[in-house]
């Protein structure tokens, strides 16, 4: 028996897809002219960044938006809580056969891809609407502002409007990469490093034996929640 794993599958898949796409044209942009265009020749390279960059500009506006939804429909199930000591204490059952740690809907591990994704995605978001609309954003200043202030670190606050393109073009190629190696890792675990997890993002519903197996608290909980129906209790 099939049970609902999570909202509208649309939001894990508008955000993927449009991530995928910005990561390999992101890549061509840093590296394409080591890589493909000895590979392509010049003009097939040229074609291909400029269509590359159009699909950047403009997807990333749909990889904003998917994080805007996951933020909303799964913020409230990845606040971190006392079994999440138990699941990283045991590394998730990954290193033994057999072995499932107790986990809600989400355990550690993807809580911890869930705030990588989300605070990582912000980051490169404002970064990238920098370059999208350049020298009228600025936000490093500020920001090494704050830091100055809380931490006491002499950073300068006082910056041009081209040391502000220069540090969010920097920015935005390294947490561009941060994020590409953690979602390449989120791919991995959510398809063939998982039995049944890929169910989950494919069709938003898993098998009552697997999510008993690998989120057992959060299947006891909707059975008790089914058992108190409205006048029960």
């Amino acid at each position: 028996m099939n049970m609902p794993f999570q909202p509208p599958v649309i939001c894990d898949w508008l955000t993927a897809s449009c991530f995928v796409i910005l990561a390999l044209t992101g890549l061509n942009m840093l590296y394409g002219r080591y890589v493909l265009r000895p590979l392509i020749g010049p003009q097939a390279f040229s074609w291909l960044t400029i269509g590359g960059k159009y699909a950047h500009d403009f997807l990333a506006f749909g990889f904003m938006l998917g994080l805007v939804l996951m933020f909303v429909l799964w913020v409230a199930h990845n606040f971190p809580n006392r079994y999440d000591l138990i699941w990283l204490a045991k590394g998730g059952g990954m290193f033994r056969r057999g072995v499932h740690p107790p986990a809600r809907k989400f355990n550690a591990g993807q809580k911890i891809i869930f705030w990588l994704v989300i605070l990582g995605g912000v980051s490169v978001s404002l970064s990238g609407l920098m370059l999208l609309f350049p020298f009228q954003l600025h936000m490093f200043g500020p920001t090494f502002e704050v830091v100055d202030r809380l931490f006491n670190q002499q950073l300068p606050a006082q910056l041009t409007a081209l040391q502000e393109m220069q540090l969010a073009q920097l920015w935005h190629a390294i947490m561009g990469l941060f994020l590409t190696i953690v979602i390449i890792a989120h791919i991995y675990i959510g398809t063939i490093g998982m039995e049944g997890a890929f169910d989950a993002m494919g069709s938003g519903e898993v098998d009552r034996n697997w999510a008993r197996e690998h989120h057992n608290l959060w299947v006891e909980e909707l059975e008790r929640r089914d058992r108190l129906a409205p006048g029960d209790d």
